[in-house]
């Protein structure tokens, strides 16, 4: 004998099951399953250097992006105390050895970039 046995949905529950329904019937829910399957193969695959390499990474663009802001809101704060440089002016600038060096990196990195290209 088998007795019937009887779930009472809530009105959360129903909602629940039209969505998994509509899922389901869309073929949506292979999507997700394939979904859940790659997230759990990154996380298996993760290991302590791949994370501390992550995380470097993250550092070094916050660095870069420190170094950005400051540099930006040092020109803003030199522009604004002085006027516009004449051409003459401009090549006083090359006398300053921060000027140099900072010139001197832009174009190291140009090259690189150039390299890339």
């Amino acid at each position: 004998m088998s007795e019937k046995v009887e779930i009472l949905k809530t009105k959360e529950m129903e909602e629940l099951e039209a969505k998994f329904s509509m899922l389901v019937q869309t073929g949506r829910i292979d999507n997700l399953i394939d979904l859940l399957a790659v997230v759990s193969d990154n996380i298996e695959m993760t290991t302590a250097p791949m994370v501390d390499k992550m995380v470097g990474t993250i550092d070094n663009l916050a660095t870069a992006g420190f170094v950005t802001e400051n540099a930006v809101r040092y020109a803003k704060r030199e522009m604004k105390n002085s006027e516009i440089p004449s051409l003459f002016g401009l090549l006083k600038l090359l006398k300053d050895e921060e000027t140099r060096k900072g010139l001197a990196f832009v174009l190291h990195l140009t090259k690189g970039i150039g390299k890339q290209i």
